[in-house]
Order: structure tokens, then C-alpha cells, then sequence
């Protein structure tokens, strides 16, 4: 099973690996810029190698790259959805260079409707996968969404709708937070809940595109559409539930990353991973 963290690149993307290690990862999720910025850095060559000689001697064995909060591939505004596909191809490129196994992100919002912003999720990622096609062929990770605020792909219908029109379909795949699911109103708590997500989501998407999971907790009841994540087992969805997702065979091919509440105490934060571990033994 391949578990771990989104972890902190302070002081460089190599960095992650000195986090991943204190909270024994062999998986981890990373930002490559600030997430609340337009401005995407430069990494240069250098800085590229650097980050894939330290990823050889960690025991890592996927790095996620999540985009930054601002793009917004199904808004009704031509601009934005414009600058959206810049900030994303340049995100995409650093994640290529640095040899990652995914590019995750959200689909965003629309002021007009679910239809509308459906269709141009479409259009926008049909049009990332073009201009990232050659030189920065990544796999990139559609992820659900909350359901806050006319968001788009709360629902897995709604992601089945987005890959109807998915052209070139071996360039994507899926990641599903269980805070994110809970909060939409799609129950995860019993092994019932969760074998019928998956047996759905395997119907209208398929399950060999199923590429991570992210594992958190809920803050907020089911249905609350309020994305608070809680730590594993001091939520809503509670410490069980997630013995159905690190067991199921299922998801065996699939990495699982925490984006659990941090305390800044390496020691403390790793209780989260251990819970997981211990209730994996468990089955």
C-alpha cells in the first residue's frame, strides 16, 4: 500500500523528501508554487535533478503534484478560463521536469450552470491535453470537488459526464477525497457506501483510472458542502470508514495521500499515517 502526505517544498522542491522520510511516505503530494499565486516560479534544470536524486534515495515511490487554487477550467469567463490554461501547462511542465506521476486538480465553478460549466470543463481540459501532449505528456488527475458554490464534479455522475467528452483519454485520471465525497452528500462510512462509489464509479469512468485517493476526515456533517478537512478519525466519517478504503482490494494499484490538519510537529502529525497503517493490518 502506498500512503503518505502532502508534504512542504520550503526551501526547495528537493526538500519534500526530508518531510516525506520524518512521516514515513511512499507516497507524497507536493506543491510546486504557492497555491494563492498566479506567478508559477522557475525550476531550472538543476533544481529538476535535484529533486529526482533526492527522490532515489527516499523510500517515495509516487509524487503528486496538485495545482495551485486558482485555475478555474469551467468558469463562464473566456479570460479566465484562458489564464487558467496557462497557469496549468506551466505547473504541468515543472511537474514533468521533476519526473512526477500525476498532475491533480479541480475542475472549479460556474456562475451560469452545472451544464454550462460541464461543457467547458470540457473544452478547457480537452485543450490542456493538446498543448501538454507532446513535450509534457503527464498524467493529469481530475479531482471531485465539495459541491460549494455551483463548484463542478462534486458527483460522480458529473465526472462520468466530463469523461464522455474527454477526447484523448489515456492523458487522465481520477482522484477521490473522501472529504470531498462525504460533504457532497455521498456517504462513505460503511463498506456498503464505499463498495457501491467504487462499483459506480467503475460503470460511468472505470476503475483502472482511479490513480489516488486522498484520505481525510471531515470537519463538517454529510451533505454540508463545507470543505473542512479533520484528521483521521476526529470527523464525521470516523476512524472505520477508512478500513474500507486502505482494504479494499479494489484499490490496490491505487496511492493513498493524506491532506489531514498539520500541527508543525513532525511527531504529532505522524499519528494520522499510523491510524491508517494500523487499521490496514487489521483486515
Amino acid at each position: 500500500m502506498l500512503l503518505g502526505y502532502h508534504v512542504s517544498t520550503s526551501g526547495g522542491l528537493h526538500k519534500a523528501f526530508q518531510e516525506a522520510e520524518a512521516l514515513e511516505c511512499s507516497a507524497i503530494q507536493i506543491f510546486v508554487g504557492s497555491p494563492q499565486m498566479w506567478n508559477t516560479p522557475i525550476v531550472s534544470p538543476k533544481e529538476a535533478e535535484k529533486f529526482k536524486q533526492e527522490w532515489k534515495k527516499s523510500k517515495v515511490k509516487k509524487v503528486l503534484v496538485h495545482s495551485a487554487y486558482l485555475p478555474n477550467p469551467a468558469s463562464h469567463k473566456t479570460t479566465l478560463r484562458n489564464v487558467s490554461l496557462k497557469k496549468m501547462k506551466e505547473e504541468i511542465r515543472i511537474a514533468c521536469a521533476i519526473g512526477a506521476n500525476g498532475y491533480n486538480f479541480h475542475c472549479g465553478s460556474n456562475q451560469d450552470s452545472n451544464i454550462e460549466g460541464i461543457t467547458l470543463t470540457i473544452q478547457t481540459l480537452n485543450r490542456l491535453a493538446e498543448l501538454s501532449d507532446e513535450k509534457y505528456a503527464i498524467p493529469l488527475i481530475i479531482e471531485n470537488d465539495a459541491g460549494a458554490g455551483n463548484r463542478i464534479g462534486d458527483t460522480i455522475e458529473e465526472l462520468g459526464l466530463i469523461w464522455e467528452g474527454i477526447k484523448n483519454k489515456k492523458r487522465f485520471g481520477f482522484t477521490l477525497d473522501t472529504c470531498h465525497l462525504f460533504v457532497s452528500g455521498i456517504d462513505v462510512r460503511t463498506k456498503k457506501d464505499v463498495d457501491e462509489l467504487l462499483a459506480k464509479f467503475d460503470k460511468l469512468i472505470g476503475l483502472e483510472y482511479l490513480k489516488f485517493i486522498h484520505l481525510n476526515d471531515a470537519k463538517f456533517e454529510l451533505g454540508s458542502r463545507k470543505d473542512r478537512h479533520a484528521n483521521i478519525g476526529e470527523g464525521f466519517i470516523g476512524l472505520n470508514a477508512f478500513k474500507y478504503w486502505v482494504t479494499s482490494p479494489k484499490l490496490k494499484n491505487v496511492a493513498f495521500i493524506l491532506e489531514t490538519p498539520r500541527t508543525g510537529n513532525l511527531k504529532e502529525d505522524l499519528k494520522d499515517i499510523l491510524a491508517l497503517k494500523k487499521i490496514a493490518k487489521s483486515r
